[in-house]
C-alpha cells in the first residue's frame, strides 16, 4: 500500500494508553493504542506512529506523509499533580510577597474543618521583592529599582533556580517593568525559563494573575523539555508537517507557543474528547450531549448544549476563570469535571468496613490483576472480567490476553474480607463505580440547572461503553451514543479543532462613560494582535474568525458575568453592549439594577483559523439484516437486574451494519471497547457506524 500525503493524525496520551486516530483521504478511520510510557512520553508517541505504519503496510514512514498532526497530552497536568515541576522563584512588587499565601477570603468548603488551601509551588524564601510601582491607570509611580533585580539574579544563581515567574501590580495596564525585569534575567541567566504575567494573562485580579503566572512558571521547564524533545525527534524523522498541541480551551497552537504557556495545557487531552463530542453530536443530530470519557485512570465529564462546550469552571459566582486542583487560573478552560474512576480504579475497604472504588488507579503498570503484570488488587476491569462483560481473549482485539484467573483471585480476596460471594463483590465494584460517575454527571448538569434527561450521553474511552448503559437507566437519560472509535475518541476530537488564540484587555470603567470610539479601538487593537500572531498561518484565502465578549458586573459586586457580543466591531455601541448584559444578567439572576451601575471590566477577542476537519464516512442505506459473521455465540453475563448470570449473545461490532438493531441483553465487542446492552434495552447502528443504545421503553 503506497503512502498518501492526505493522512491526518491525532495522538492523545492518557494515563494508561497512548491513542492514535488516523483519517485518510477517503474518510476511513484507523485506531491504534499502545501502553503509555510515563517516564518517556515521547517514546509512546513514536511507538504508536510506528505501529500504525506497520498496520497500514506503508512503504514509507507515516511521519513523512502527514498533512496534519495534533497532540493532546497530560504532561502538564502530571507534572503538577506529581509535583515534578521546576525549582522556581517568583519576583513581585515590594510589599506583596505573600499574595500567593493570603489568596482570597473565599473558602470553598466552609463547613469542612479539615479543608485547607494548597501551599504555593514556590517556597517563601524564593519569593523575591522588587521596589517598583504602577498605578491602576498604568502610570509609573515608583521607577523600577534595577539594583533589586540584580540582587534577585544573584539569589537565582545561588539557588540553582530553573524557572522564574514575574508578576507586578497593575502590570496588565503597563508591562514595562515586567518586560525590563524579564530582559535582565534572560541576559544574565539565559538558561532559565522566564515568564511574565502580561504574557500569560494580562488582566485585572491580582491574586488570580499571580496564581496563574506562578503555575505557568512551575510547569514551563518539564513541558518545554518534553515538547522540544518530541518536536525535534519528529523533525529528525522527516515529519512533513508541524506539530500542533491541544489547549484546555478547545483550540490548538504550535509547539513553541504551547511550551511558553504550559498552563494552557492542563486539560489538553480531555478537551479533545469534548470538542469531538460537540462535532459528532452536531453531525448526527444530537447537539445536546454529555460527553462521558472513561479511560483506564479517570472519567472526564462535560456538558455540551447546541454543539457548544461550556467554558470555565465557576469560582464563587463568576464564570470568567476556573480552578485547577485548588489554584485559580485566568485562562479559559472547557468545563470538564474529572473524577478518579476508570478501568484501573482499585477497590478498597476503609476502617469502617465501607467499600470504595478509586480514585487510586493501577494504571498501565502494573495495571489490573488480569493484566498479569504483578497487580494483585481488584479493579473495575477485573470486576468486568468476572461479570462476563469483557472477554479476556478479545482485549484490544485479542492483541492482549487477559488472565481471567487472576481477575477472579483478586475479586475473591476482596469478597472474603467482606464475607460475600465473588459475584456480589464484582457487582458491587461495578455499581459503586457507576454511582461515582453518575454523581459526576449530576455535577455538570443538575447542579448547574440542567436536566440530564434533555441530553444524550456520548460515551467514549476504552471502559465507558461497559458502564454507560447502566448509568442512563439511573438518570433516565434516553440514549447513549458510542462511536466506533470510542477508545481513541479524544484523539479524534483533536482533529476537530481550529487554531485559536485568546486576547484580553482590561477596561474597568462604568459602561455609561464608555465611548464607542474607545470600544472600537480596544477591540480593533486585539484584532491587530491576532493578525500578527497568525501571520505565518495566513496565506491565500485563509481568514481569521473573530468572536467578541465582555466581562461586566454591577458596581460593588465581586464577580463578573461574561457576555457574548455580536460583531462586526463597527456595529457595536455601548448601548448594544448594555442590552446584551441586561439580557444575560436577567436570564441568570432574574432581576436588574440601575444601568448606570454597570461596570465594564474586560473586553475579549477570540481569534480562530479554521482547519480541515475529518470527513466522516456515511452509509447510503440501512439494512436490518444482521450478517452471520457478526454473531460470535453466547457467554454467561451477570446482570444486576436479573440477579444472576444470563446466557447472552455476543456480537462482533465490526460486522454490524447501519440499520442493524439488537435487543438486550447483548454484548457488542469492538477491538478497543465493549458495549454492554442491559436487559430490555435496544441498540441500533446509525449511518455513520455509531452504536446508539436506548434505555428500556425508548426507541434507539
Amino acid at each position: 500500500m503506497a503512502a498518501k500525503s492526505s493522512y491526518v493524525v491525532g495522538i492523545d496520551v492518557g494515563g494508561t494508553f497512548t491513542d492514535l486516530l488516523l483519517v485518510d483521504g477517503k474518510g476511513e478511520l484507523t485506531v491504534e493504542k499502545v501502553p503509555s510510557n510515563r517516564t518517556e512520553i515521547e517514546a509512546g508517541v513514536l511507538h504508536v506512529l510506528d505501529k500504525t505504519q506497520q498496520s497500514l503496510g506503508l512503504e514509507t514512514p507515516l511521519i513523512r506523509n502527514l498533512s496534519r498532526l495534533v497532540h493532546g497530552s497530560t504532561v502538564a497536568a502530571n507534572a503538577f499533580l506529581e509535583r515534578k515541576g521546576a525549582h522556581m522563584a517568583f519576583i513581585t512588587t515590594k510589599g506583596t510577597r505573600d499574595t500567593l499565601v493570603m489568596r482570597r477570603m473565599y473558602r470553598e468548603d466552609m463547613y469542612d474543618t479539615r479543608s485547607g488551601e494548597p501551599p504555593p509551588l514556590v517556597t517563601r524564601d524564593n519569593v523575591l521583592e522588587v521596589d517598583e510601582r504602577v498605578d491602576h491607570h498604568g502610570k509609573i509611580i515608583t521607577p523600577l529599582n534595577e539594583g533589586d533585580i540584580m540582587q534577585a539574579i544573584e539569589h537565582l544563581k545561588e539557588r540553582n533556580i530553573e524557572a522564574v515567574g514575574i508578576c507586578y501590580l497593575f502590570s496588565f495596564k503597563n508591562p514595562e517593568h515586567e518586560f525590563r525585569t524579564r530582559d535582565l534575567v534572560q541576559k544574565h541567566l539565559p538558561d532559565i525559563s522566564v515568564c511574565t504575567s502580561y504574557d500569560i494573562c494580562p488582566e485585572i485580579r491580582d491574586f488570580e494573575r499571580a496564581s496563574t503566572t506562578h503555575l505557568n512558571s512551575y510547569l514551563q521547564p518539564p513541558v518545554e523539555r518534553y515538547l522540544r524533545i518530541l518536536d525535534d525527534t519528529l523533525q529528525r524523522e522527516g515529519a512533513s508537517t508541524q506539530l500542533q498541541v491541544m489547549h484546555s480551551y478547545g483550540g490548538v497552537t504550535g509547539a513553541e507557543e504551547a511550551a511558553e504557556k504550559p498552563v494552557n495545557l492542563l486539560l489538553s487531552g480531555p478537551a479533545g474528547g469534548v470538542i469531538g463530542s460537540a462535532y459528532l453530536g452536531k453531525i448526527i443530530g444530537y447537539p445536546n450531549v454529555i460527553s462521558f470519557d472513561m479511560g483506564g485512570t479517570s472519567c472526564d465529564i462535560s456538558l455540551i448544549r447546541d454543539a457548544k462546550p461550556n467554558l470555565s469552571t465557576p469560582i464563587n459566582a463568576t464564570s470568567t476563570h476556573c480552578k485547577f486542583e485548588g489554584w485559580d487560573v485566568l485562562i479559559p478552560f472547557i468545563d470538564i469535571h474529572t473524577i478518579g474512576s476508570g478501568g484501573g480504579s482499585i477497590a478498597w475497604i476503609d476502617k469502617g468496613g465501607m467499600v470504595h472504588v478509586g480514585p487510586e488507579s493501577a494504571g498501565a503498570d502494573p495495571g489490573p490483576a488480569c493484566y498479569g503484570k504483578g497487580g494483585t488488587e481488584a479493579t473495575v476491569t477485573d470486576a468486568n472480567v468476572v461479570l462476563g462483560y469483557i472477554d479476556p481473549d478479545y482485549y484490544l482485539g485479542g492483541e492482549i490476553s487477559l488472565d481471567g484467573g487472576k481477575a477472579e483471585q483478586a475479586v475473591k480476596r476482596l469478597a472474603k474480607q467482606l464475607n460475600i460471594s465473588k459475584t456480589d463483590a464484582a457487582d458491587g465494584i461495578f455499581r459503586i463505580i457507576n454511582t461515582n460517575m453518575l454523581n459526576g454527571i449530576r455535577v455538570v448538569s443538575v447542579e448547574k440547572g440542567n436536566d440530564p434527561r434533555e441530553f444524550a450521553l456520548l460515551s467514549f474511552g476504552g471502559a465507558g461503553a461497559c458502564h454507560a448503559t447502566a448509568i442512563i437507566e439511573e438518570l433516565e437519560i434516553d440514549r447513549v451514543i458510542v462511536p466506533p472509535t470510542a477508545a481513541a475518541f479524544s484523539a479524534f476530537g483533536l482533529l476537530c479543532t481550529d487554531l485559536r488564540r485568546d486576547f484580553v484587555a482590561t477596561v474597568y470603567k462604568p459602561l455609561a462613560n464608555l465611548k464607542a470610539s474607545e470600544l472600537h479601538s480596544t477591540l480593533k487593537n486585539m484584532e491587530k494582535q491576532s493578525n500578527k500572531a497568525f501571520a505565518e498561518n495566513l496565506s491565500g484565502s485563509a481568514k481569521l474568525k473573530f468572536e467578541y465578549s465582555a466581562d461586566m458586573r454591577y458596581r460593588g459586586q465581586g464577580h463578573d458575568i461574561r457576555v457574548a457580543l455580536p460583531g462586526p466591531v463597527k456595529s457595536m455601541t455601548p448601548k448594544k453592549v448594555m442590552k446584551k448584559y441586561n439580557e444575560e444578567y436577567s436570564r441568570t439572576y432574574g432581576y436588574l439594577e440601575e444601568e448606570e451601575n454597570i461596570q465594564l471590566i474586560n473586553l475579549r477577542v477570540v481569534a480562530s483559523l479554521a482547519t480541515k476537519k475529518p470527513t466522516l464516512k456515511k452509509a447510503k442505506s440501512e439494512t436490518k439484516s444482521v450478517l452471520k459473521a457478526a454473531n460470535k455465540g453466547n457467554r454467561p453475563v451477570y446482570f444486576t437486574e436479573r440477579g444472576k448470570y444470563v446466557k447472552t449473545p455476543v456480537y462482533n461490532g465490526h460486522h454490524l451494519r447501519p440499520g442493524n438493531q439488537l435487543k438486550g441483553p447483548a454484548i457488542v465487542e469492538l477491538e478497543t471497547t465493549t458495549i454492554v446492552l442491559r436487559p430490555d434495552q435496544r441498540l441500533r447502528v446509525d449511518l455513520y457506524g455509531n452504536f446508539i443504545a436506548a434505555r428500556k421503553g425508548v426507541r434507539p
